[in-house]
């Protein structure tokens, strides 16, 4: 009778084992599954927050000044804010271009040499090719150049080797250009149009 006690004691624990061993791949695929969809969206909440900021940050600067555009949009992209999370397919990260546009949403070709001459620009024609009337901040695929091609989503968890993956939109955002460095009571000489 002891012995029978035994048998029996040994098959439950195999059974218990087998059914461990055929939950367990549904457990972990259902839980990375989610880890994933949790980055994803974190992702692209921060992604549109990042162009936002950027766009705003940019209408309070110069827009011939070079280095402080990009000190802007370094300072909104991800890197700065996510600790350098890669989401471009070659492991970098995508870019952030920031654009000035006239009053109808056409990238302004001629930039004012300074603030103050976007204001006589803007005053003299207001739709005019050299009046900076809006700013705009969009995401970039690393690489991409003027062009601004979309930056595609990389996968934490094996997404590539599924064929698991999307692309970005630009997360274009587009805010009113305020004074574009443009300091209130300064006597500044600008260069002509």
């Amino acid at each position: 009778m002891h012995q029978a006690f035994r048998t029996t004691r040994q098959r439950i624990r195999g059974t218990t084992m087998i059914e461990f061993c055929l939950t367990l791949p549904l457990f972990l695929l259902f839980t990375l599954g989610m880890l994933e969809m949790a980055r994803a969206v974190y992702l692209w909440n921060m992604l549109s927050n990042a162009t936002y900021t950027a766009a705003r940050g940019a209408a309070l600067v110069d827009a011939t000044d070079g280095a402080a555009l990009a000190a802007v949009a370094q300072a909104a992209s991800l890197p700065a804010r996510g600790g350098g999370m890669s989401l471009g397919t070659n492991g970098t990260d995508a870019r952030i271009a920031i654009s000035h546009l006239r009053s109808d949403f056409g990238v302004v070709t001629s930039v004012p040499a300074c603030p103050s001459q976007n204001i006589v620009n803007c005053n003299a024609n207001p739709n005019g090719a050299s009046c900076v009337r809006f700013v705009r901040a969009q995401l970039c695929a690393p690489g991409s150049g003027a062009a601004c091609e979309p930056a595609t989503y990389k996968p934490l968890f094996a997404g590539k080797a599924l064929g698991w993956g999307f692309t970005y939109p630009s997360f274009a955002a587009v805010v009113p250009a305020a004074s574009l460095g443009r300091q209130a009571g300064s006597t500044e000489v600008c260069p002509g149009p």
